[in-house]
């Protein structure tokens, strides 16, 4: 079972992931908040096996909030979503070291599962 943090300051966003990781399968949702500023405690807390978390929140933007974490834990997966399709938002997720970008009506479950393996797959073989 992967355990993934949900960080975004709208709950519908939240309510619809949370959903569709259950639909799944293979997932648990053991934490949401509304703020970039909470993902660096809640990440070493918790240590997930993923973090989702919106680029646009107030207090800490989530470019900021993966580079405090991916500080912490290099091996950390964290995808970066927004409502926007923007190639600059891409740029900028992965310059902040986030395993990918992806706008939120194109988010995957299945290509979370698929990084939180590949990250797996390196972490064994290092």
């Amino acid at each position: 079972m992967y355990r993934v943090v949900l960080i975004d300051d709208q709950p519908i966003f939240r309510d619809i992931i949370t959903a569709m990781f259950k639909k799944a399968g293979g997932f648990e949702v053991v934490a949401e908040r509304e703020d970039g500023a909470q993902a660096l405690e809640t990440y070493e807390s918790i240590l997930p096996d993923a973090v989702v978390m919106d680029v646009q929140m107030p207090q800490m933007n989530g470019f900021e909030a993966a580079r405090s974490i991916l500080e912490v834990d290099p091996q950390a997966v964290v995808v970066l979503t927004s409502m926007k399709q923007d190639d600059e938002y891409e740029r900028l997720a992965l310059e902040a070291g986030a395993a990918a970008f992806y706008p939120k009506r194109h988010l995957d479950v299945e290509v979370i599962r698929s990084l939180i393996e590949q990250r797996h797959t390196q972490t064994l073989a290092a």
